[in-house]
């Protein structure tokens, strides 16, 4: 097995940064948005170990950070980056300096046909459902809870024939964490596929292959899954699609014994409207019947998302997606029909975002974990904005079922003890404009962690946030924020915290 070098981890990050900057000013500086910022946060929390023993402190944080955008040409992508210095005034064991950084693009290395896709995060957030803050707190800066991932690989893009296309990717993803949960791994990841939907007048045909191998350097393991899959479509109408498909699957994730077996599954792609889409598919795999069903509608200042997905899952699917991006995409979407042009829809967009807190945070849909395990996930979102406000709801269930329980290396890791994880809740946000300058956000969380397995646990969050950020010049906000929050159960504590924030961008 082939391992990479220890200094990757450390400067693979920082590599993505510097492709996605020189290569940006080398293809077309003009369309290269660079911003540098710093950013300050005084902080007083009546509970700052987040436990039934509270105590208080103040703390303050000095960030200098940079973004990089650039959304046409041949190089495309998104960066983050920031320098974290957090200081405590009584605990000075817990002061700490870090990177924080979220990047991901694209370059068409040649055109229309090979494109090169790399990403980069480092981030600290919680890795535990069931004990200490949650996910989305600004607080979670301990070393422990560090993950850092980086991936890079080359896609091929072509067509054939009259109306064929092919897809082939392969991807490299190292993953590695500052504390015991996360083992240092590698994930191969190689996919490819041909389809044309229009090969025999209204029937179409489809192939694709699908293999995944992670590397776990701690314990010299491997952990392999593989799927081919033929299918077949007919189209009813240009709205209305029918899909089916046959395909052989396998995984050694049964302590490394191979399992394998035959898939078969069925569905359709409805697209009543130009702004609703309904794509629904389900079939029979090793773990059960999977799910793939999403239903999306975007009304005039409204945006609607609801879905159903049983599937696989690991840590590396968790990182690919941060808050930041999932709500990004929502009220990018609400925003259609308001006359804005989509630039204009971006800068709205990512202003919210940042009046929320999100931007740059790498805050996670789920939690980390070393093992592979089974997801079920129902969500529904639902955007709405007008002139001065944003409102913004989120329901969600999901169950999160163990495999291979011979990747589990630490006693930190929520799946230690539990075959099963279930956590349900809501958010509720709403960002209101109070004048041109100033802006009030409101939020409000509940969930409820449910662990079961060798032994059980039961704890319920309630996170409350209100704040008010104020333009003080052209290129500078300032800030105050209440949060509160509350969790019952396995980890009981409160705690009320107040900051300050002033940020410039130059």
């Amino acid at each position: 097995m082939t391992k990479p070098p220890e200094f990757l981890h450390a400067i693979a990050p920082l590599a993505v940064a510097a492709a996605c900057c020189m290569a940006g000013g080398a293809w077309a500086q003009s369309v290269v948005q660079v911003t540098p910022s710093i950013s300050s946060r005084l902080t007083f929390t009546d509970n700052v170990n987040a436990s039934s023993n509270s105590e208080s402190d103040w703390l303050l944080e000095v960030s200098p950070g940079i973004a990089v955008r650039r959304d046409s040409g041949r190089v495309n992508g998104n960066f983050d980056a920031s320098l974290r210095n957090v200081v405590y005034a009584n605990s000075d064991d817990r002061n700490t300096t870090f990177l924080a950084l979220r990047g991901r693009g694209e370059v068409e290395a040649i055109e229309q046909l090979l494109f090169v896709d790399l990403g980069a995060s480092i981030s600290r957030n919680n890795q535990s459902l069931f004990s200490g803050r949650s996910s989305d707190d600004p607080l979670n800066t301990s070393a422990d809870n560090e993950v850092r991932s980086f991936n890079l690989g080359p896609r091929l893009e072509f067509a054939f024939g009259n109306s064929a296309k092919g897809r082939l990717a392969y991807n490299n993803h190292w993953l590695s964490g500052g504390g015991s949960t996360l083992s240092n791994r590698r994930t191969e990841t190689l996919t490819g596929m041909l389809e044309d939907g229009e090969a025999f007048g209204p029937f179409g045909w489809s192939l694709s292959y699908d293999k995944v191998n992670s590397h776990y350097r701690d314990n010299d393991t491997e952990a392999t899954r593989e799927n081919g899959r033929l299918g077949v479509s007919y189209t009813v109408t240009p709205q209305f699609i029918l899909r089916a498909s046959v395909g052989r699957e396998s995984n050694n994730y049964n302590a490394g014994r191979t399992d394998e077996g035959t898939t078969h599954g069925y569905g359709f792609d409805w697209f009543p409207t130009t702004r609703t889409s309904v794509t629904a598919f389900t079939e029979e795999r090793l773990f059960g019947r999977g799910y793939d069903i999403k239903v999306s509608h975007r009304g005039p200042r409204s945006s609607w998302r609801l879905s159903y997905v049983r599937d696989y899952t690991s840590s590396e699917e968790v990182i690919a997606e941060s808050l930041e991006d999932y709500y990004y995409q929502l009220i990018f979407d609400s925003l259609a029909g308001q006359g804005l042009s989509n630039v204009q829809r971006d800068v709205v967009a990512r202003a919210l975002l940042q009046q929320s807190g999100l931007t740059g945070s790498g805050l996670q849909v789920g939690f980390i974990t070393n093992a592979q395990y089974v997801s079920r996930n129902l969500r529904g979102d639902f955007t709405l904005s007008g002139v001065r406000n944003t409102l913004t709801v989120s329901l969600y269930r999901t169950e999160r079922s163990r495999l291979a329980e011979d990747l589990i290396v630490s006693a930190t890791d929520d799946f230690r003890n539990f075959d099963q994880i279930r956590d349900t809740g809501m958010i509720v946000s709403l960002n209101h404009k109070l004048s041109g300058l100033s802006t009030l956000t409101a939020s409000v969380g509940r969930n409820n962690i449910q662990g079961s397995g060798v032994t059980s646990q039961d704890n319920k969050r309630t996170t409350l946030n209100l704040g008010v950020s104020r333009r003080l010049g052209p290129k500078s906000t300032g800030g105050l924020t209440y949060r509160h929050q509350k969790s019952t159960g396995s980890s009981d504590f409160t705690e009320n915290a107040l900051t300050a924030t002033l940020g410039v961008r130059f």
